[in-house]
C-alpha cells in the first residue's frame, strides 16, 4: 500500500518541479475594438483585425437578401435584424401586401390572427398606417441590433426582441420589435412598446 502512494507522490513533486521551467507565451489572436479600423486609430494592445477563417453567419450580399427564384417568386432572406428591417420598410414602400404577409409577418402572427378570425393582411394595412412611426424607430436603430444602445435579448425559442433605449425613445410610438426565427430567417413578430 505505500508503494503506489509513494509513486504518486513523487509523480506529484517532479511535476511541480519541472513545471517553472515551462516558458509560457501569450499572442493576441484577435482584438478589433470599436473604429479600430479608422486611419491612424491607436489603443492600448495591438489591433489584430485578421478573423482567420471567421465569417460572419449574418454577412450576406445585399443582392442576396432578394432574390428571384423564378419568374414572379421572391424569396426574401434576413440573417438579422437589420435584414428584416430592410424587408419590413422596402414592402411597405413598395406596398407589397402579399410579399410581407407571407415572408415578413412571421408564421406563429399569421396564425394568431387567423385564430383571432383577423385576415393577416389587416397586419399590412395597419402598418403601412404607421409608416412613420417605423422609420422613426428604424433611425434610431440603423443597423439594427448591432446599434449602440440597442439591446437584443431572447424571449423565448427562436424568439428574440431588439429595442432601443437612451436618449429620444420618449418620442417613438414603438421602441422595438419582436422577430421569429423560421426556416433560417427572421420573421417580424410584432412592434413593441
Amino acid at each position: 500500500m505505500t508503494q503506489p502512494r509513494t509513486a504518486w507522490i513523487l509523480g506529484a513533486l517532479s511535476i511541480g518541479v519541472l513545471t517553472p521551467g515551462c516558458a509560457r507565451e501569450t499572442r493576441v489572436v484577435k482584438f478589433n475594438p470599436f473604429l479600430g479600423g479608422l486611419p491612424g486609430a491607436t489603443s492600448g494592445a495591438p489591433i489584430v483585425r485578421d478573423l482567420g477563417d471567421y465569417t460572419d453567419p449574418t454577412a450576406i450580399p445585399p443582392d442576396q437578401l432578394r432574390r428571384e427564384e423564378e419568374p414572379g417568386k421572391v424569396l426574401l432572406t434576413a440573417k438579422s435584424g437589420r435584414h428584416l428591417m430592410i424587408h419590413i420598410h422596402t414592402t411597405l414602400r413598395a406596398g407589397d401586401r402579399d410579399l410581407f404577409t407571407t415572408q415578413v409577418l412571421s408564421a406563429m402572427t399569421r396564425a394568431e390572427c387567423l385564430e383571432r378570425g383577423i385576415d393577416p393582411g389587416e397586419a399590412f394595412d395597419y402598418f403601412k398606417t404607421r409608416e412613420d412611426d417605423i422609420a422613426a424607430l428604424f433611425n434610431m436603430m440603423p443597423a439594427g441590433e448591432q446599434t449602440p444602445g440597442v439591446i437584443a435579448r431572447r424571449l423565448g425559442r427562436h424568439v428574440m426582441r431588439v429595442q432601443v433605449s437612451g436618449l429620444g425613445t420618449e418620442d417613438l410610438y414603438w421602441t422595438g420589435f419582436d422577430m421569429v426565427m423560421e426556416k433560417g430567417s427572421w420573421r417580424l413578430r410584432w412592434f413593441v412598446r
